[in-house]
């Protein structure tokens, strides 16, 4: 019998880890052909058809979730058509909750696995083969004449080494792609959005395993892994371990954590200073700082945890952290929404991720949307449309502003100019961001597609209609940012460039003094200074902008500051010295 595993991953670059356990787990009773093929969202419809056909598989399995559920429906109709006798399956957290109502409405699908798949596949499989009755499959839906009937839940497996290594097979098939794995499952907290509230305990792989693991995925030189373990470091101590591990194996592959950032002790602090820049990436969730809301959605944190951690972390500069909001949630008005930006803000992040509350099938807080005033789309994500406490308005100005933050904050390109901004918007984030897209909004900004350059130049333009804000200090701040991010051939329009032809001949004596290539750029000293020259750039500045990134203060003092580019540092866009040049040179004032 040939099995087809497959699914619809939300973009190219990501994998789906479920269809590849299903495969390593069935493999080992079945001597069936086991294939996988994963597509995405975004590929067309009939040439997934087509690719489906020509497997001629007698079974199909699809992995099914928000963001691939009606593509995937639209795709199984038309296979029931060329492949009449394909038997269908559907699994995954967008179908367990209303199987039923999906079968009834689609006669197309014939089982659909509710919870875990591993076990219960490979049972459905056997009782496709009349080695075991259907009614006997636990954990399946299926079609006994009119009637959907469910055969009841089937327990957790026990013991997660059951399930073999998903990439026993190698990792040729996810070149430039990430690599899912999980060293645990299950939460141990109860976060009502979440649909990991819905499944008790933490189950967890052998220490033992989880190291021979992590050191074939850093032997073959895997770019990034991605752990889905849903709070990574719920059991400190073994989080503890696995880090020690990574770090003693070396590699230069990235791995990917969810962080309970309010379980970050200080032994773990101790060890996370070790780790080699990119080794580590956190994504720790916030979602909101108002007591009253983390309360009403059974979410336990301690913040003044959170920020003590974040704040150490970042002072390392060798883990990129990403930290996530969610607007939506009760008791979270639009002025409480922007104290807590405010308050996640401040703490700096790599990434400010703003996101906006599912409805999740199955989630505690779709079930109580009636006493919330939930109103929500109908049709996946389930994306909340307002409720009692935020109105569709708010959450629209919300989404411009989400955009902002990923073009403006999200890049590093513009950190000075945004910190020098902020200021003059009663030092709040969330009101310098609300009236940044209000100004987008008024020039019809949101409705056309910007270059690099042009983002700059928008600032520029918005800078200029704020009171208080000095233009020529404003231009060093934007132009130091654009520097640091980037060699400049030209600058975008607005930004004033202080050079003249006797600066640049200035900076090219400079270079050619070989105390100064030893001194600031000793990897580059067997180098021509033509060739060092197209690695670096010097710039002039009327204000003390190095100065003024830690304190704030910008004094008028004319410094000239040079930039190098390749820093062999992945959390790093340059590194930058201000330098004295010869006497005798003169810049534009």
């Amino acid at each position: 019998m040939k099995v087809l595993l497959t699914t619809l991953n939300s973009k190219y670059i990501h994998s789906n880890l479920a269809v590849y356990y299903l495969k390593g787990y069935c493999e080992q009773y079945h001597d069936d052909e086991f294939v996988i093929r994963e597509f995405t969202i975004n590929d067309d419809l009939d040439r997934i058809l087509g690719e489906i056909y020509k497997e001629k598989p007698e079974v199909i399995g699809f992995s099914c979730y928000i963001w691939n559920i009606s593509q995937t429906m639209l795709l199984i109709d038309n296979i029931k058509k060329v492949l009449p006798d394909c038997i269908i399956i559907l699994g995954g957290p967008e179908v367990w909750f209303d199987g039923d109502r999906l079968m009834q409405a689609h006669p197309y699908i014939d089982y659909i696995i509710v919870g875990e798949g591993e076990i219960t596949l490979k049972e459905l499989l056997d009782a496709l083969k009349g080695d075991m009755t259907i009614r006997d499959v636990l954990g399946i839906l299926y079609r006994d004449c009119s009637s959907i009937v469910y055969t009841g839940d089937r327990p957790l497996i026990k013991d997660l080494n059951d399930i073999p290594f998903p990439y026993k097979d190698g990792f040729s098939p996810f070149e430039n792609r990430i690599i899912y794995y999980e060293t645990s499952r299950g939460c141990p907290f109860n976060c009502q959005y979440c649909l990991s509230s819905t499944i008790e305990g933490v189950r967890v792989l052998p220490m033992d395993r989880i190291k021979r693991e992590l050191r074939i995925f850093i032997e073959a030189g895997v770019p990034q892994v991605k752990l889905v373990d849903r709070t990574f470091n719920c059991n400190v101590k073994r989080a503890k371990e696995i880090f020690r591990t990574i770090i003693e194996l070396g590699g230069r592959t990235n791995f990917h954590f969810e962080m309970g950032g309010d379980l970050i002790d200080d032994e773990m602090l101790e060890i996370l200073k070790d780790a080699p820049p990119g080794l580590f990436q956190f994504e720790i969730g916030v979602q909101s700082t108002n007591a009253k809301t983390l309360e009403m959605v059974a979410r336990k944190t301690d913040l003044q945890r959170i920020a003590h951690a974040v704040n150490i972390i970042r002072g390392y500069n060798n883990i990129h952290m990403h930290l996530d909001l969610i607007a939506g949630l009760p008791e979270e008005d639009y002025t409480s929404f922007g104290k807590s930006f405010d308050d996640v803000y401040r703490l700096y992040p790599d990434k400010l991720q703003l996101g906006f509350l599912k409805m999740l099938k199955g989630s505690g807080i779709r079930r109580d949307a009636k006493k919330h005033e939930y109103e929500y789309r109908s049709y996946p994500p389930y994306e909340v449309l307002e409720n009692k406490y935020i109105d569709y308005g708010d959450l629209l100005c919300l989404k411009d502003i989400e955009e902002l933050v990923e073009k403006y904050y999200n890049s590093h390109r513009f950190d000075g100019a945004l910190k020098y901004l902020i200021q003059y918007h009663d030092n709040s984030p969330f009101k310098f961001f609300e009236s940044f897209a209000s100004y987008w909004a008024k020039k019809g900004y949101f409705k056309v597609s910007h270059s690099m350059s042009r983002l700059y130049g928008i600032l520029i333009e918005y800078a200029k209609k704020v009171d208080g804000v000095s233009l020529k200090l404003f231009n060093d701040i934007i132009k130091f940012d654009f520097c640091t991010f980037q060699r400049p051939s030209n600058y975008p329009e607005g930004i004033i460039d202080m050079q003249t032809k006797n600066f640049r001949e200035a900076a090219y004596d400079f270079i050619r003094n070989g105390e100064n290539v030893k001194k600031y750029l000793p990897d580059y000293y067997e180098l021509t200074t033509r060739q060092i020259m197209r690695r670096i750039h010097i710039e002039l500045f009327a204000y003390d902008v190095v100065g003024g990134i830690e304190s704030g203060r910008y004094d008028k003092k004319k410094i000239t500051v040079l930039f190098k580019y390749d820093t062999n540092h992945q959390l790093r866009r340059s590194i930058y010295y201000v330098i004295e040049l010869p006497e005798g040179f003169r810049g534009r004032d």
